[in-house]
């Protein structure tokens, strides 16, 4: 039987009896891994290090992208309805880099940006001839925008330690 004693850092304890696959997986192939390192020393293929330098390259470019977009988005365009609701501010920035490092990454949020610039003038428009809802909105947006901004910098955090 495992003893607490002996788990991995990090492994779950609910309950000290049960040891799940993955972790005797984890377990044997560090094993494994040390006793090879040991006789043969830590060597490094020619194929890992290509793909090791390319990944790089990747997370570098990756990051540099995202700075410039995010940088970009904090000078310039436009949150249509967040501009409404909460004026130029750091929340309505958070939205823009969000939009930026997020959501015209993939096809999905291109979408989802491409309906929002089509429909955000007719809903700006009914925004401004309803206070209460407008009130609503800015509620809304604040909380989402503190969650975007959240997110943001995890997201920026996490490239610079990788490829910065």
């Amino acid at each position: 039987m495992v003893q607490p004693q002996d788990r991995p850092s990090g492994a779950p304890t609910t309950d000290s009896r049960v040891v799940s696959a993955s972790e005797i997986a984890r377990l044997a192939f560090c094993e494994r891994q040390i006793r090879l390192d040991v006789l043969r020393g830590r060597r490094t293929s020619e194929h890992q290090l290509a793909a090791r330098q390319r990944g790089d390259a990747a997370h570098r470019g990756f990051y540099e992208e995202s700075r410039r977009l995010a940088d970009r988005s904090a000078k310039r365009g436009k949150c249509f309805i967040a501009t409404l609701a909460l004026g130029e501010c750091p929340q309505t920035q958070a939205l823009r880099q969000f939009r930026d490092l997020y959501l015209r990454r993939n096809p999905w949020g291109r979408a989802f940006v491409g309906a929002y610039y089509h429909y955000s003038p007719i809903a700006c428009d009914a925004l401004a001839a309803r206070p209460r809802l407008l009130m609503l909105t800015r509620w809304s947006l604040r909380l989402l925008a503190t969650a975007a901004g959240v997110a943001v910098r995890v997201r920026l955090r996490k490239d610079s330690r990788h490829g910065a």
